[in-house]
């Protein structure tokens, strides 16, 4: 059955960094937003380029001013009064965008106007806003989402790992899921609480940026790939890609002795091209995340290990939660069907009905 696409959503609080970041002038509306009726139509004197970061008011786009030396130039650019769009998302510009700038030049460098935004292909969206609940694309246009969890300092997460997986899913991502910090934890440990995952298919890389373990396999894996990182403050992200990048591109910190939580060090999205020609984009940490766009109905489809059972179930709107001769309850009683996920289910309906 295909899954449905309404527009029911859920909200939990998360943190403010990444919020803040991507809540410049484009979401408070402060622009007008048009389809693009023609997307052959375009102006003589726009650029292309794709948006590498975004901070304030202002975005950094990667441009290639001639055809001769093939060099890309990072400029400085504002959105246009009114920008010509070919998608519908609520967050008008993203990273990962691929726009059309007008260059003005100021005798001793370019800034630029975003004028077009092109279509979107994938994208990793979250809810923001607790009163109106709209949509941000933290990031667009790229193929894999890297969920960073930490062996330890803070310890991983997997109701916020099952979380990411439908968001992926839904913006049609490759998820791989990354245990950074592993030598604060036995290894056998780690694979054993993560196994469901290898069950369902999902890639799983072990690093230590400490102890330089696994970040071949991880290089190898962003290989001609465009990544992001995405997981909660602590973690280790900003140490990854720096360790990825070769050089000290994004500050770290250390996780807050006081409360054992993550601590912001990166304060907005950007993206990196890598040594392997791939792209990698870090993102500010969250303890929570809130998926865009998730029914009701269409949950149970995102949770692959229903589907050997939902169909023996007594009725056919059953909801797996409270029905008698409930199939999928019985597997999860028997188990073939990993606890852990299936309260992460729950918890993620019991918040579709707040």
């Amino acid at each position: 059955m295909k899954k449905t696409r309404h527009r029911h959503i859920n909200f939990d609080e998360e943190d403010s960094a990444l919020s803040d970041s991507l809540s410049n002038k484009t979401n408070k509306h402060s622009y007008r937003k048009t389809r693009l009726v023609d997307t052959k139509q375009t102006n003589a004197e726009t650029h292309e380029g794709i948006v590498i970061a975004g901070v304030g008011a202002l975005w950094l786009v990667n441009v290639m001013l001639n055809d001769y030396d093939k060099s890309v130039t990072t400029i400085e650019c504002k959105a246009a009064g009114i920008i010509i769009s070919e998608h519908q998302d609520a967050s008008l510009i993203a990273v990962g965008d691929k726009v059309g700038i007008e260059l003005q030049n100021n005798e001793t460098s370019y800034t630029g106007t975003i004028v077009r935004v092109a279509q979107r292909y994938t994208r990793l969206s979250r809810v923001i806003a607790a009163k109106h609940k709209t949509e941000q694309v933290v990031v667009s246009n790229i193929d894999q989402l890297i969920i960073v969890m930490a062996a330890a300092e803070p310890f991983f997460n997997v109701r916020l790992i099952d979380r990411y997986l439908i968001a992926a899913d839904k913006g049609d991502l490759e998820p791989i899921i990354c245990i950074n910090k592993v030598d604060l934890m036995p290894l056998d440990f780690i694979k054993e609480q993560l196994s469901v995952y290898t069950t369902l298919g999902i890639q799983i890389v072990l690093t230590s940026v400490k102890q330089k373990v696994g970040l071949s396999e991880l290089d190898e894996i962003l290989c001609n790939k465009s990544s992001v990182l995405s997981g909660p403050s602590g973690v280790g992200k900003s140490s990854l890609t720096n360790a990825l990048l070769g050089e000290n591109a994004q500050n770290t910190r250390n996780v807050s002795e006081t409360s054992s939580k993550g601590m912001h060090t990166t304060s907005f999205v950007k993206m990196f091209a890598l040594k392997n020609d791939g792209y990698l984009v870090d993102t500010p940490g969250l303890r929570e995340f809130a998926i865009w766009d998730l029914s009701l109905d269409e949950l149970p489809f995102y949770f692959t290990e229903f589907e050997n059972f939902r169909h023996n179930c007594k009725f056919n709107t059953c909801t797996h939660i409270h029905e008698p001769d409930c199939a999928v309850i019985e597997a999860v009683h028997e188990g073939l069907i990993h606890p852990e996920r299936y309260q992460s289910y729950c918890n993620i309906r019991e918040s579709l009905l707040q």
